[in-house]
């Protein structure tokens, strides 16, 4: 579904490129926008817990704070196109480490004189920092689940896509305050990407997890200058 979602959303904003003078012909309010915005992603952080023969894991979700900027152009008063691209810095093995996004896609709604309303669309990537941990060799006791030293972090870069609502205020012709939430499902490959807290040692470790689709709340938070 996260690809069919991409794909269609590509093919919508090379048709808006294709035919831009239909659609400016349709308005004359068509501008430019260029902005930054605060984003808060809400990641799911895992911890592992054992009872006797019992192993269970509990998903908790963690606030990842970030900044970021966005580009965008408006066809008219109900369609737009933006990229997007955020960074989180906070290094945490637990949820992945670093996070660079980037998104791209269309925006469809209505604008006002004073705001506007509009759906959001758009795909794009996620790229962890500490995406996955491979095992490193020898030298590693005897256990499970093999303690976090017996692996190295690895880069890994997944599909995302963004969907939810934005809503903007215009406090002057040229200026824009912008909120944004949304939806950020993003696909996950079959690799051994969870790190975990095991309580009893507070020690972490590295288990395999299946291959996925996570769904992640993301707010956004900005202001904007259009030209």
């Amino acid at each position: 579904m996260l690809r069919k979602a991409f794909t269609a959303t590509i093919l919508l904003a090379a048709t808006l490129f294709a035919a831009p003078t239909v659609i400016q012909a349709q308005s004359d309010d068509k501008k430019f926008e260029i902005g930054a915005q605060g984003s808060l992603l809400r990641v799911p952080a895992r911890t592992f817990t054992t009872a006797g023969p019992t192993t269970t894991f509990n998903e908790n979700r963690k606030n990842d704070w970030g900044f970021g900027g966005r580009f965008g152009y408006n066809f008219s008063r109900h369609i737009g196109i933006e990229a997007e691209g955020n960074f989180f810095p906070r290094d945490r093995a637990i949820d992945g480490g670093r996070k660079l996004q980037g998104l791209f896609g269309a925006k469809f709604g209505q604008r006002f004189e004073k705001g506007g309303l509009f759906l959001k669309a758009r795909p794009g990537f996620v790229r962890f920092s500490r995406g996955e941990y491979r095992f490193s060799g020898g030298g590693c006791p005897t256990v499970f689940p093999p303690p976090i030293g017996c692996f190295q972090p690895q880069a890994t870069t997944n599909l995302a896509f963004d969907l939810g609502g934005v809503g903007e205020v215009y406090p002057s012709k040229n200026t824009i305050i912008r909120f944004d939430a949304g939806d950020t499902m993003i696909h996950f490959r079959s690799q051994r990407q969870v790190v975990a807290v095991n309580p009893a040692t507070g020690g972490l470790v590295v288990l395999p997890a299946a291959a996925g689709t996570k769904h992640n709340l993301q707010t956004s938070f900005g202001f904007g200058y259009r030209f």
